[in-house]
This record gives structure tokens, C-alpha cells and sequence, in this order.
């Protein structure tokens, strides 16, 4: 009895063994099963381009994104085949910690090409990339993925030529400048002393010719650089710089008294706005008139930088009916608090005063890009005229536009105030170029506006 218990147990020992070992083994086929899935996965690297490279020009780069989930990056290799050419513009290896770790699931790369240095002519070519991962198939070298990419090189630079422009140039002026390219171009424009003035097609003076409006900082001493810049599709750049010199003005001068009254009635309409001013009222008006006015004059620049290529201003700009000039553009000021000078700024527009709440009406034709606020201009309207022209209307007392609103020249934009740093109700009006304040007078001078823009858009 005793002995057939002890059989009995023996066995059922023995199958408990056997379960045990074929579990062992099983677990190991299942965790080699997993690792082989793991080091010989099958799963192709991704290349995806970052950028459209139908043209290639004399200086370019390529960028793109390379992907896999699985193993990682191993390698890239992007070359140009061209006939029988064949040039590496770039090689990269990368790495990973250990047998089961990743390599980089994900490697941006950007190939900056010179043209200079490879040896391939303008045409046809083929870019290829070539990608490897960190699976151990291919007796270790990894799933493989090429992309062809048929392509056109493209190495010579536009061609300009000047067709029209000033010779010489008013500080606070504006002009324009027209000229001619041999090719498509998809940016372009004229750069004085260092300022970009963005380009735009003139369909009546034929295919191929463009013109940008200049304005000439009221401070300008003199031109040390002028010239035209053009980028074709492929990137490649065409410059040609040309002769602009500077007729010296007479600088205006001109006075202005700061009162205790004006103070204790004007800083608490800035505080609102400006709540970190600090000091004394006076230390607060100097903090206005110079912190403010310069963050005011970045913003005005920042919208005036995006005008519509499109012209939408017609004729001679309008002046403020009924109205008396009280300031001019470009007076050289000096502020003084109980006799002594505390502050020297420059006036950039020309006020205009006529009845308190007068109708203030847009200066010719355009899109309202600002209709807000803005610090020493109070209740301000900048209008769009396109091809870098703008007007710009401060301290009103109500704006009755909105952005984006479409105006005729004499529509209704608001109504005159004192809003801002004003002492009394009267508009300030300028105009500007690309961003730069420029003197409205010529603009409103129709006899100006033929003999310098006009004439050379058509």
C-alpha cells in the first residue's frame, strides 16, 4: 500500500517536472521569438522632405526628416546623380547603447549645397537619399530605403537693369524705383542704408518690370548703400547697386511747454495703459515720451512692414478739411517744464486742427491694418494703400473702422480728439513708406505726386 502511494507520488513529480521544462522551454522560444522580431524587424526607414526641391540654384540647402520607429537610424547618404556624376553632398553615420537599445527614431537633416564646387552643369539632375537602419537584417546592414527625386539645377543669377530713379533725394522724402529683370522673380526690392523696400510688379510698363517705393529717413546725412536685390525660383541672387544722393534741408525748431495742468490731466489716462511708470508726474511724462513713443514706433513699423502688392490709392492724398496746420513734419523739439528743457524728440507727421470732434475722413483708398489705442498717438487708424503706402490718423477721439475694413478715399474713419499726447483736439497725420514716416506734403501736392511716382507706374 505504502509502496504504491510512494509510485503514485513519483509520477506525479515527474509530470510536474516535465510541465515545468516545457514551459522553461516554451517561455525561451517566446522570448527568443521576441527578440529575433526585435533585432530583425522589416520595417523600412521613412524619408520625407522638408522642402520643395524641384530647383536647385547656386546656394541651397535641402531639408528633411528621417523616421523608424523599430530600429532607428543607422546611416543617410544624400548624393546628385547627373549622367554619369555622381557627387556625396553628405554622409552621416549614427549610433545606439547597446544590442537591444534604439538607434534615433528620428534625425532632421539640412544639406547646404555650394554649386561652386561640384562639377554639374545647369539642367537635369537626380537627388537620391539613401537611409539604413539598426535591424539586424542583410547580415546586419539594415532594412534599406532609397528616394529619387528628379530635379532641375539651376546656377545663373537674375539679371537687373535700372530703368528709372532719382538722382538725388530729400531727407523725409519718398521716391520710387523702377527696374527690369530677365526671369521670374519670387523676391525682390531696393535696400537704402541697410532698410529693405519690398518690390512690386508694374503690369503697365511690360512683363518683367517692377518698382519699389523709397523713403528716406528725415535724419539721413547721407546714401552709403543702394542697390536692387532679386531672387529667382531656385534661390539664386541678382544685386545691382546704384548712385542716390541727399539734398541737404533746413532743420525746423520748435518749442513745447509742459504745465503741471497737462500732467495731472494726461498721465493718468497713460497710466491705464502703462501701469509700471514710476517717479514723479514729470519722471513719468519723460518715461511716455521716450520708452513709449519708441515701443509705439516699433509696433507702427512692425504693420507698416506687410503692404498689399496691389495699388489702391488713386491721385493726390486728401488733407483734413476746414483744417489749420499747428505742427510740421520733421520739427526738432524741445520740451521744457518751468523754463528748463527735460526732453528732445522729433515730430514725425503734421497736426492738423480744424472744429473740436471734426470728421476725420481716409486720405485716399485702402484696408485698415490698425484700428486701436497706441500709446502717445491715443485712438489711432493706420490704413494699407499698397505698394508700401500708408496713412496714419492719431488722437482720436472715436474710430468708427475696424482692421480689415475696405475705405474709400473721404470715408468716414473717426472723429478728431485728444486722445494720446495731445494738449488740445486736433489730428496728427503722416504718411509712410514701408514703415518709415516720410513728409506728407508731397503727397499732397498733385503736381509732386505726377512728376515723382505717378508718371513711372504707367
Amino acid at each position: 500500500m505504502r509502496a504504491n502511494s510512494y509510485e503514485k507520488l513519483k509520477k506525479n513529480k515527474n509530470r510536474l517536472s516535465s510541465r515545468i521544462i516545457w514551459l522553461l522551454l516554451l517561455g525561451i522560444m517566446v522570448a527568443g521569438g521576441v527578440l529575433a522580431a526585435k533585432l530583425f524587424e522589416l520595417e523600412m526607414p521613412q524619408i520625407t522632405l522638408a522642402s520643395d526641391v524641384h530647383l536647385l540654384g547656386r546656394h541651397s540647402k535641402i531639408e528633411m526628416i528621417l523616421t523608424d520607429a523599430k530600429s532607428g537610424i543607422r546611416d543617410l547618404e544624400v548624393s546628385l546623380r547627373q549622367g554619369q556624376k555622381h557627387v556625396i553632398l553628405a554622409r552621416r553615420q549614427f549610433s545606439k547603447s547597446g544590442l537591444l537599445d534604439k538607434g534615433p527614431v528620428k534625425v532632421p537633416e539640412t544639406v547646404k549645397i555650394d554649386a561652386s564646387g561640384l562639377g554639374l552643369t545647369d539642367g537635369r539632375a537626380d537627388l537620391v537619399v539613401t537611409v539604413h537602419d539598426f535591424s539586424a537584417w542583410h547580415w546586419g546592414k539594415g532594412n534599406e530605403t532609397t528616394a529619387s527625386y528628379p530635379l532641375i539645377f539651376d546656377t545663373k543669377s537674375p539679371k537687373l537693369r535700372l530703368l528709372d530713379a532719382p538722382r538725388t533725394i530729400r531727407p523725409g522724402s519718398s521716391g520710387i524705383i523702377v527696374y527690369r529683370a530677365n526671369e521670374e522673380i519670387v523676391r525682390h526690392g531696393v535696400t537704402i542704408n541697410g532698410y529693405f523696400h519690398p518690390g512690386f510688379p508694374i503690369p503697365a510698363r511690360g512683363e518683367g518690370v517692377y518698382g519699389a517705393m523709397i523713403g528716406i529717413p528725415y535724419d539721413t546725412e547721407t546714401i552709403k548703400e543702394a542697390k536692387i536685390s532679386a531672387y529667382d525660383r531656385a534661390g539664386n541672387a541678382g544685386k545691382m547697386p546704384f548712385s542716390l544722393t541727399i539734398r541737404k534741408v533746413k532743420k525746423n525748431t520748435d518749442r513745447i511747454n509742459i504745465s503741471d495742468r497737462f500732467l495731472q490731466w494726461k498721465i493718468p489716462e497713460f497710466a491705464q495703459y502703462y501701469p509700471d511708470m514710476k517717479g514723479d508726474l514729470v519722471s513719468k511724462y519723460i518715461y511716455i515720451n521716450n520708452v513709449v513713443r519708441r515701443e509705439n514706433a516699433k509696433k507702427i513699423r512692425e504693420i507698416c512692414q506687410h503692404s498689399s502688392p496691389e495699388r489702391m490709392w488713386k491721385g493726390v492724398f486728401g488733407r483734413m478739411r476746414r483744417s489749420a496746420r499747428r505742427a510740421g513734419f520733421a520739427d526738432y523739439r524741445s520740451y521744457y517744464y518751468h523754463g528748463k528743457v527735460i526732453d528732445h524728440q522729433v515730430h514725425k507727421g503734421i497736426d492738423l486742427a480744424s472744429v473740436r470732434h471734426a470728421r476725420v475722413e481716409a486720405a485716399n483708398s485702402g484696408k485698415v491694418v490698425y484700428a486701436d489705442y497706441l500709446g502717445i498717438y491715443g485712438n489711432m487708424v493706420i490704413i494699407d494703400h499698397g505698394q508700401g503706402v500708408f496713412s496714419l490718423y492719431g488722437h482720436l477721439s472715436q474710430i468708427k473702422v475696424a482692421v480689415g475694413d475696405l475705405v474709400k478715399k473721404g470715408g468716414l474713419l473717426g472723429i478728431s480728439g485728444n486722445t494720446g499726447m495731445a494738449g488740445g483736439d486736433h489730428l496728427h497725420f503722416a504718411i509712410l513708406i514701408n514703415g518709415i514716416f516720410v513728409n506728407p506734403l508731397d503727397w499732397w501736392d498733385s503736381g509732386w505726386l505726377r512728376l515723382h511716382i505717378e508718371q513711372y507706374l504707367q
